[in-house]
């Protein structure tokens, strides 16, 4: 009967032991299942902010360009009723300038946010060319700004 007794004992302490043990691992179980969805959501969260920030830098650019572009149609309208065969030229040489800023703000209205790096650079160009362009045109035809 002490060997039952003993056996039964044994056996009883093992059995307490071991749902310890599974609960010890149901709880390191949940923890890691939390610290991966916490991990997660971080992950959401800084992909949400990055994209809103690209789509905040593309809309700024966007309106930056469109802005330019309306300038420019408003000067190009000038001189198509000027007539005259200089502003016929001034008119030509604005309207590469804006279809260039045109072709470009297409590219910046269907950029993602894997490829703004690279669209931003060619903004950034096509706009200083622009404003380069605008400057000797200003230069060039000054007649036409009185």
């Amino acid at each position: 009967m002490q060997k039952y007794f003993l056996f039964l004992a044994a056996a009883t302490l093992m059995a307490c032991q071991g749902n310890r043990n599974a609960n010890s691992s149901d709880t390191a179980t949940e923890k890691m299942q939390e610290g991966v969805e916490e991990i997660r959501e971080g992950a959401e969260m800084k992909a949400d902010s990055a994209g809103a920030y690209f789509r905040e830098q593309r809309d700024k650019a966007a309106k930056e360009m469109e802005e330019r572009k309306a300038e420019l149609d408003a000067k190009i309208e000038e001189l198509k009723k000027d007539g005259s065969a200089k502003s016929e030229k001034a008119r030509k040489r604005l309207e590469k300038v804006r279809d260039d800023l045109g072709q470009k703000l297409e590219e910046v209205k269907n950029s993602t946010a894997e490829t703004w790096d690279d669209t931003k650079k060619g903004i950034d160009e096509t706009m200083k060319k622009a404003d380069d362009e605008w400057q000797e045109f200003k230069r060039d035809f000054k007649e036409l700004f009185r």
